[in-house]
């Protein structure tokens, strides 16, 4: 199923909590006596009395009522606050006076987007809950875009997509595994296959015949690129690359084809204070950031030959940057 931002939200049983993501993916937390606990990587929960917060690392911030409807988000400072007048109609309007209207089948999907009142886009989905086309309404012209999928096996799996002018613009296919092999564009344009080893590790192919290598590691449940492997092609030199991690899925270091390495070092909220590029050379150049207490924006960039300082209002809109050389 397709998901959109404003199937964000809150799902409360009890002391477990799960926040549903714009992208699909899921965060969970426990609360207990008070206090919010969970390994989430994306950002930050907070509660008081008029509901929930979730402060994401890049300075967005979402807020939900007490029974977890998203009802603002608010990025680099603009507020789009969301409004429900009925269990089928979701309403966002900005500072500017727009206004976005979607309505939602029974499923929960979006069948109607109003921007304004001069902008409609239609959804169509067919009995497996599935989009398979896509109506864009502008100044009395109608735009169709169409999706495909597999008949029979991966028939959950989006095989092609035809675009405004009745062209194939893309093409996937699958394993029966229901695992990616191929993408491609219109008369196999950036064509690349993927063959999944039985070591784990994944080897791309793209349009040049230029292979690549991918081996991985799982931290926190999530598949981390370790190492990759590139094979030398008439049009394109080898490249090695190599990753590590720490406990959490921080990056800590990258060697690239060069042997250059580059370090990385981060604070308790994730968010990189430390980067030295050349590590362990003469050349070696280190970049600190200080970060706000608690917006996730820099306000200190100390690099060689100069520092950077930010300045922001209440509302985490840059107000001011200074450099100094030294």
């Amino acid at each position: 199923m397709w998901t959109n931002t404003f199937q964000e939200g809150l799902k409360i049983v009890g002391e477990n909590i799960s926040l549903s993501l714009p992208d699909g993916r899921q965060e969970l937390f426990r609360l207990t006596d008070g206090a919010i606990s969970s390994d989430a990587t994306t950002g930050t929960l907070s509660k008081d009395q008029a509901g929930w917060r979730y402060d994401y690392r890049d300075g967005t911030s979402s807020l939900f009522d007490v029974q977890g409807r998203l009802i603002q988000r608010k990025v680099r400072g603009q507020v789009i606050t969301i409004t429900y007048p009925n269990l089928s109609t979701t309403k966002a309007k900005d500072g500017f006076g727009n206004t976005l209207t979607v309505s939602w089948n029974a499923t929960k999907q979006p069948y109607l987007v109003d921007y304004n009142g001069s902008l409609k886009v239609e959804y169509l989905y067919d009995g497996g809950a599935r989009l398979v086309s896509k109506k864009t309404t502008s100044q009395g012209l109608n735009r169709t875009r169409k999706y495909l999928y597999a008949d029979s096996g991966n028939a959950g799996l989006m095989v092609g997509i035809i675009d405004e002018q009745g062209t194939r613009y893309a093409t996937w296919t699958y394993d029966n595994q229901g695992r990616a092999i191929s993408s491609e564009h219109a008369n196999g344009a950036e064509k690349v296959s993927l063959a999944y080893n039985d070591d784990g590790s994944t080897t791309v192919t793209n349009e040049y015949g230029k292979q690549a290598t991918y081996r991985f590691q799982v931290i926190q449940g999530i598949k981390r690129i370790v190492a990759i492997e590139g094979q030398p092609s008439p049009n394109c030199p080898s490249s090695n690359s190599t990753f590590t991690y720490d406990d959490q899925g921080l990056l800590t270091s990258k060697r690239d084809n060069n042997g250059n390495l580059t370090t990385y070092q981060y604070n308790a909220r994730g968010l990189e204070t430390s980067r030295t590029e050349a590590a362990g050379t003469a050349q070696a150049r280190t970049i600190t950031t200080d970060w706000h207490p608690t917006l996730f924006l820099p306000v200190q960039v100390s690099e060689p030959g100069r520092i950077t300082r930010y300045q922001y209002d209440a509302e985490g809109r840059k107000t001011g940057e200074t450099v100094t050389t030294r």
